[in-house]
């Protein structure tokens, strides 16, 4: 199965749109437990709590079999270093997440493990069109919108930040 990192609105859709295309789904990994019950809500086929002492063991675990992609939409050391970890050799890293730090591991286990590290900020013309073919076929579940008044724009930004919201949060006027 594939990994992805973060369960907020991007990691729910990334799930959403990994199903409607024809994927089996995805081991969800976050820290914030009503985010986990969204994933699982979702669709995911298992979450993990990406602060716990065990969160590799688990991934072996759930995943039941070599791991190899991961979906990074946090991009901080530790969950682009547990990514690393849990790939199997050949696995593919791909970091869409801007948190920032450095990179954790040492730069021998890349070719050691034969791994891809590539990273994504945002698609080309192609893969909008195909995202768009996927909505317009109604392939792609919603996820979680909370809509707030634009008066409350600052609130909006500081709940997402916190991760009070799950989802996305839409202002209206």
């Amino acid at each position: 199965p594939i990994v992805i990192f973060g369960a907020g609105g991007l990691g729910l859709m990334a799930l959403s749109l990994l199903k409607a295309m024809g994927g089996r789904g995805a081991i969800v990994v976050d820290i914030d437990a009503r985010k986990r019950k969204a994933a699982e809500e979702a669709g995911a086929l298992a979450t993990v709590d990406g602060s716990a002492p065990d969160a590799l063991q688990q991934l072996a675990a759930k995943a039941g079999e070599p791991i190899r992609a991961v979906i990074d939409l946090v991009g901080n050391e530790r969950t682009t270093q547990l990514g690393f970890d849990c790939l199997a050799k050949g696995g593919k890293l791909v970091i869409v997440g801007l948190f920032g730090g450095g990179a954790p591991w040492a730069l021998p286990l890349i070719p050691i493990k034969a791994i891809t590290i590539q990273g994504s900020y945002v698609g080309n013309l192609r893969e909008t069109e195909a995202l768009l073919d996927l909505v317009r076929e109604k392939k792609i579940a919603p996820i979680p919108v909370t809509a707030m008044p634009l008066g409350k724009a600052n609130e909006a930004l500081l709940d997402l930040q916190k991760g009070r919201l799950v989802g996305r949060a839409v202002l209206v006027p």
